[in-house]
């Protein structure tokens, strides 16, 4: 009511809606997203710091860059 959204019953279990009639994401879809974004950047984070490491090797310090 306040927030606008709403639940329903289907045969799979409840469901919820964002005013706009967009279901929510369920707890395992969610969890799964946050698990390849931090995949993701945890693969980012490693991609820099293997450049600056090949930075290093040729003498330039990527803080300066």
């Amino acid at each position: 009511p306040i927030l606008g959204i709403r639940f329903e019953m289907f045969e799979e279990g409840l469901e919820v809606f964002y005013p706009n009639g967009e279901r929510f994401k369920d707890p395992e879809t969610l969890f799964e997203e946050r698990n390849q974004a931090q995949q993701e950047r945890n693969q980012a984070q490693q991609e820099r710091d293997r450049a600056f490491a090949r930075l290093r090797e040729l003498g330039i310090d990527p803080t300066q860059l």
